[in-house]
């Protein structure tokens, strides 16, 4: 019996795992596993458990898939030389269109690190919020930066506007939002189908400037969704704190090798209403329209996109600027053309993409206007500030499950108009990347690198035309940077333990804004003088982390130290805290009248505290630490995340960091239902940075249930239950008012 059982082990390999849901860790019966080349395979059983017999007379590495309908299939590359092969917990992600769909030609990231987050389906149902920022605020060190909550935008372990990179589909967003807070990310959340956060080496596959991590989104409108009838997507909500009503409809239309989709989005938002009132001119309006049509063939697509979005929203008054406010009106009109191609012989995919994107923004005092569509202003010139930006990005893309290599080059064109000195520029950025993920048998260790080389020019045109007043004209020049960023990382599983470990080294060159700006700012109530002296920042950063899985607790810590000699910051030349009792109406002087760190003459009561840009020696540091447990229909999950930032050149912290956060989350799932209470711990901040002052911390209960039935899914979220008073110490107006009071949201998605 031994020698017959040896005789058989020699010719054969047992291929065994558990397969779970990614989302709720549950078990996930009979789904199929097999090898596509020879339609040879098992099912799982009640447990998530299979067992699979191969013959090794097949090729070294097969190509296992796992797939099970409503979950995204998966595929792993195996050696069948070995007898035993244990894949251990394999994770299976929701579909979270839910369509009888195929996801096509599309390789299965497994580059996956420790401190990376997928959040889709249920996950995303229940955290979904009007923007990106507040929808990931529930997630370890990510704060959210604001000037009220319509302009949020996330901050990841301390870092802000370009230091980590937000994407649609693998593309920039095109828009003004990473250089200035007043300015909006124009992301749809109701078009969004899963939103990934990615760090370690991979992230410089989306760009140079990747220290903090990318925040990747899915669309539903993506062409890699295809499918074989007409489908159809309805998806409408609302919030009480600003009396928001919103929804979309989204249609998949199958017309033989092609198909159209049309997507229509509106959302419209009264004043936010805070724990102690109502904030004035804080309303908003989107309106989204996108079209796209898609030529699939067997080994791939091509696909062409048109996005028309529009949005009205106010800036909150504020006595150190405009009285009444200001509103902000936009658009931007993307064109996008997508090539894939599978190349079946080497295993590999070829993208090849073309994007264009056309932005406007309008900033004006208000009440200035009455119903004039954001051209018609343009073109009376009743505006007070404009500011056009035209991008230009081509990208072709060779990759598969364990390697991409591409090249990237993007042109955009700046453009002001009004009272803003920053010159009209021309940018070129043209670069390299690439990434490796390879296994190393003997060692039984992933490693993993990556590279980016680019090289940028910043081109002023109109300088003879503009006078400056804080800049010296000789200096407003064309500027060259040559930028190199990488990464290495190791991967180690032990049993049930896994170990990550990466370091990275970014260059980032400074923005237009950054080099060239010197003028009022209406939307920031900030009078910005930039610094044509800047040279590019460097940022070096290492990450570890230790996970352990094994049901029913799941752990997992993670520390990040970076370090940036050269770290660019935009901050108050000065400060009149004196100023916060005054009142400009009341027909007194400035306390600080005469100081130079002010404008005179600026803003709707004559002056604007000057900003400018300067680079600082920075250390930012920090940890997180993950607990998970699952008992039957009950998950308990608890996270806590520090993050400290010091500005070595001042001998002080540096400036809005996020405080310390403790979330703690019970699940109870019955049936169709799923009832969450989350308690959310938002610490004092008291490591202050340059005229910051002291935010008090805060205790927020939530309560939210979310029911799905076939292709029905309602969600009822209730926030902030107690009405608790709560200072958010990234707002730039928390001397204003605190973040929002009790909030009932619901929402509603059916597909069928």
């Amino acid at each position: 019996m031994i020698i017959l059982q040896g005789f058989l082990l020699s010719d054969y390999s047992k291929v065994f795992g558990i397969v779970l849901d990614s989302e709720t860790q549950s078990p996930i019966e009979n789904g199929t596993v097999f090898i596509k080349k020879i339609d040879y395979g098992t099912t799982t059983d009640k447990d998530g458990y299979f067992q699979l017999i191969i013959n090794n007379e097949l090729e070294k590495s097969i190509n296992l898939s796992i797939k099970m309908i409503g979950y995204e299939e998966l595929s792993i590359l195996i050696d069948s030389n070995n007898n035993l092969i244990d894949l251990g917990t394999i994770y299976l992600k929701n579909n979270p269109i839910e369509l009888e769909a195929s996801h096509i030609h599309s390789h299965n990231d497994q580059s996956k690190q420790i401190s990376d987050s997928f959040i889709a389906g249920l996950e995303l149902d229940e955290n979904l919020k009007s923007n990106i920022a507040m929808t990931l605020s529930n997630y370890s060190n990510i704060g959210v930066n604001s000037y009220g909550s319509v302009t949020s935008k996330p901050a990841v372990r301390g870092f802000s506007g370009d230091r980590f990179l937000l994407t649609k589909d693998g593309s920039e967003t095109g828009d003004l939002s990473q250089s200035a807070i007043d300015h909006v990310i124009t992301l749809d959340m109701t078009e969004v189908q899963n939103i990934e956060l990615i760090r370690g080496p991979k992230s410089l596959v989306f760009g140079a400037n990747a220290i903090g991590g990318v925040v990747n989104t899915s669309l539903i409108s993506n062409p890699k969704i295809k499918v074989d009838k007409i489908y159809q997507r309805y998806f409408i909500g609302n919030e009480s704190y600003n009396n928001g009503i919103y929804g979309n409809v989204m249609l998949y239309i199958p017309l033989l090798n092609n198909q159209l989709n049309f997507f229509i989005s509106d959302r419209k938002t009264d004043n936010e209403i805070t724990a102690i009132g109502e904030l004035n001119n804080t309303q908003s309006h989107i309106a989204n329209y996108k079209f796209g049509f898609t030529n699939y063939n067997k080994k791939g697509y091509i696909n062409f996109s048109y996005e028309d979005f529009n949005m009205d929203y106010g800036i909150p008054p504020n006595t150190g600027g405009h009285i009444t406010g200001v509103d902000i009106l936009l658009n931007k009109k993307s064109s996008q053309v997508n090539y894939h191609q599978d190349i079946t012989n080497i295993s590999s995919q070829l993208d090849i993409r073309y994007n264009y994107i056309d932005y406007i923004h309008l900033e004006l005092v208000d009440g200035s206007i009455n119903n004039e569509s954001i051209f018609e202003i343009f073109d009376g010139d009743n505006y007070h500030l404009a500011l056009a930006k035209e991008t230009h990005d081509f990208q072709i893309e060779l990759s598969s499950n364990k390697f991409v290599y591409g090249l990237e080059y993007n042109k955009k064109y700046f453009t002001p108009h009004g009272f803003y000195l920053t010159p009209q520029t021309e940018e070129s950025f043209l670069s390299l990347y690439g990434f490796k993920d390879e296994y190393f048998e003997k060692l039984d260790i992933d490693f993993l690198s990556s590279f980016r080389l680019g090289y940028l020019s910043v081109n002023p045109k109109n300088i003879d035309d503009i006078q400056y007043i804080n800049l010296i004209d000789s200096l407003v020049k064309k500027r060259n940077f040559k930028a190199a960023s990488f990464s290495f990382g190791v991967r180690k599983k032990i049993n049930k333990i896994e170990l990550n470990s990466w370091i990275m080294h970014t260059m980032r060159p400074p923005r237009v804004e950054e080099l060239y700006s010197d003028g009022p700012h209406l939307g920031t109530y900030a009078y910005e003088i930039g610094n044509p002296n800047l040279e590019i920042e460097k940022i070096y950063g290492i990450e570890n982390s230790l996970s352990f899985k094994n049901a029913p607790i799941n752990f997992s810590l993670v520390t990040f130290f970076n370090y940036s000699p050269y770290f660019y910051e935009i901050t108050k030349m000065g400060d009149c805290p004196e100023a916060l009792e005054w009142d400009p109406l009341s027909g007194t002087s400035h306390p600080c009248a005469g100081a130079d760190f002010i404008d005179w003459g600026s803003g709707e009561f004559g002056f604007l505290y000057k900003y400018n840009t300067r680079g600082s020696e920075a250390i930012i540091k920090g940890l997180e630490l993950n607990l998970g447990y699952k008992l039957k229909n009950l998950e308990l999950s608890y996270n806590f995340s520090l993050v400290n930032g010091d500005n070595q050149t001042l001998n002080m912290p540096l400036s809005y960091m996020n405080p310390m956060k403790q979330i703690l989350n019970f699940d109870y799932n019955f049936k169709s239902t799923n009832y969450k209470i989350r308690f959310s711990k938002i610490h004092s901040q008291d490591r202050l940075g340059e005229f910051e002052t002291y935010t008090p911390g805060a205790f927020l209960t939530d309560f939210i249930i979310s029911y799905r039935y076939k292709k029905l899914h309602l969600t009822f979220q209730l926030n902030n239950i107690f009405d608790e008073i709560y200072y958010n110490h990234l707002s730039r107006i928390k001397n204003i008012t605190p973040e929002s009071g009790r909030n009932i949201s619901f929402n509603c998605k059916l597909m069928f």
